[in-house]
């Protein structure tokens, strides 16, 4: 990746679709509030309940237990959840009455039978270290093989949110070849036995694997917004009806670096907080961001800078040049339609004109991508 991560800094022009509308990604940038302990070294969900108050939790095969901490990274509290197994808890979510939930549906392999929601009061109302939760245990709609093929397998849930009496969970894709969708489902937000009903998804980007898998998820119901969380960026929604949250307007916001990101929180409309955990790219922390202003000025510049795409209009060859200061050995070219829908795939070489063979393809406007960067558009 010699220069892919540098330049995804400067330009941060990543092309994803919502409907007809495409996704200008910029940067944000989040403080680092603190460390967090050994104990939460695998942090994996995150809310916030007072002041000064966070609670989190590790992820598969710990304790099954809620850890209230401050933004020191002091533990005020461990909570044991004694009906419990961590299976492999992945996301924590709150409804408008305080209630908490545990999703317990973390499913590498797409095999699991036994995916489950834990339901608990707010810690804020304990006197004692240990609680009942209740239980919502659910399947998914569309998932008829255990594991299916590995071309189906995206039945993996990292992220999860209350929003509007229901809960939404948005799945880590795993599928080979990487098809680059997250599947939205819904559930009742309350104790029984369900089937998680698919109601929507959303295209985050064909590339690599780290960079558009979805890990964490978010509500701010009272703005009108959802976020999902990835290694290296956030997906904002805003404006949309109902649950349709993919169809209202859509960012995508870039960080500058790439580390094990896993959770995250709305604090008000305009700040948000998440941690990660310890990996090789990072040590555990809490951090904390405030959107940014969502224009895409100077994209169009960067564009010319580094990429050129030509003639345009163009009827049968289209040529496209890449500069030295951003090629790499392997790239990826997509050619996708004003839907969004991927019509051409391609590698190209840097540092020569390649040539591409459009003949096939109906009149009409297209968007050029290159290794999940947006780098241009023509008319044919």
């Amino acid at each position: 990746m010699k220069n892919l991560l540098l330049f995804s800094l400067l330009f941060l022009g990543l092309l994803f679709f919502s409907g007809l509308n495409p996704l200008l990604a910029q940067t944000v940038n989040a403080a680092k509030v603190c460390d967090l302990p050994a104990e939460l070294s695998e942090t994996s969900g995150l809310i916030k309940i007072g002041p000064n108050k966070f609670v989190s939790h590790n992820d598969s095969g710990n304790e099954p237990i809620l850890f209230v901490f401050d933004s020191s990274g002091l533990i005020q509290r461990r909570i044991k959840i004694s009906n419990a197994q961590n299976v492999d808890w992945e996301d924590l979510t709150m409804d408008s009455k305080g209630n908490v939930y545990i999703g317990d549906f973390g499913n590498n392999n797409s095999d699991r039978t036994n995916l489950r929601i834990y339901v608990v009061a707010s810690p804020n109302t304990y006197t004692k270290d240990s609680t009942i939760a209740g239980i919502t245990n659910f399947t998914y709609s569309d998932q008829k093989a255990f594991p299916p093929a590995v071309a189906y397998q995206n039945f993996d849930m990292e992220s999860f949110f209350w929003f509007n009496d229901s809960l939404y969970l948005f799945s880590k894709n795993r599928t080979n070849p990487y098809s680059g969708y997250t599947k939205c489902y819904r559930l009742p937000a309350r104790s029984g036995t369900f089937v998680a009903q698919l109601i929507d998804s959303f295209y985050t980007g064909s590339g690599g694997y780290l960079n558009y898998s979805v890990t964490g998820g978010a509500a701010f119901a009272n703005g009108n917004k959802i976020a999902l969380l990835g290694y290296d960026k956030v997906w904002l929604f805003s404006g949309f009806n109902g649950n349709r949250f993919f169809k209202g307007t859509a960012n995508t916001l870039a960080f500058p670096n790439l580390s094990q990101k896993e959770a995250l929180w709305f604090e008000n409309t305009n700040t948000l907080w998440y941690t990660q955990e310890t990996s090789a790219l990072g040590t555990a922390g809490l951090f904390r961001f405030n959107l940014p202003n969502l224009t895409p000025s100077g994209l169009i510049e960067l564009q010319k800078k580094y990429y050129k795409i030509y003639p345009n209009p163009a009827e049968h060859i289209l040529c496209v040049e890449v500069h030295d200061d951003i090629a790499e050995p392997a790239m990826l070219l997509d050619i996708l339609n004003l839907e969004g829908r991927l019509v051409l795939k391609d590698e190209i070489e840097p540092q020569v004109i390649n040539k591409l063979n459009i003949s096939n393809l109906a009149k009409g406007k297209y968007f050029v991508r290159i290794n999940g960067i947006l780098a241009g558009s023509f008319l044919k």
